[in-house]
């Protein structure tokens, strides 16, 4: 006698579409720049708290 294995069947989930935002270069850069300046305010916070 052989065995069969049952599996369960899971109910199929449908994957949701992301929607993609488009940076242009510009963007992309200011963004950065923003990022950079963000870090430098922390490290000098930082520093004045040691």
């Amino acid at each position: 006698m052989s065995k069969k294995s049952s599996k369960k069947r899971q109910p199929r989930v449908e994957a949701k579409k992301q929607e993609t935002v488009v940076f242009g270069y510009e963007d992309l850069l200011t963004e950065l720049e923003a990022i950079v300046a963000d870090a430098g305010l922390r490290l000098e916070e930082e520093e004045a708290a040691l």
